[in-house]
């Protein structure tokens, strides 16, 4: 599993960010939610499982799960996960801190992401 945060900047608009950020933006009361989200089998009812063709999730620091394409019933190359800026890779991990609302977009009627806002 891949592990990405992704961050607003004013002159890039969007970057990744070096993985020593992540302790500014998730500290120890977060690593629960992080817990979750990776579980989400067993903690499905604490999350948002979107299926729409496209969402808009509000701003603050989310937390964005794309499980494996198989166990969604899904062959690979079959699926098309994005958010305005950027494509989204399954089995990965997304923080998204963002003062601004995000349009997500699934193409694929099968496909979904796991979703929780943590501040």
């Amino acid at each position: 599993m891949k592990f990405i945060v992704l961050q607003r900047d004013d002159i890039e608009n969007f970057v990744h960010v070096e993985q020593a950020q992540v302790h500014d933006l998730i500290n120890e009361d977060h690593h629960n939610e992080l817990a979750h989200i990776l579980d989400y089998a067993k903690h499905g009812e604490e999350l948002q499982f979107i299926k729409k063709s496209s969402t808009l999730l509000p701003k603050g620091l989310r937390l964005l799960y794309i499980p494996p394409l198989e166990e969604l019933g899904i062959t690979t190359g079959e699926t098309s996960i994005s958010l305005e800026w950027t494509g989204l890779e399954e089995d990965t991990l997304y923080i998204i801190n963002d003062e601004e609302p995000l349009k997500l977009r699934i193409t694929n009627p099968k496909a979904g992401v796991y979703y929780k806002t943590i501040r």
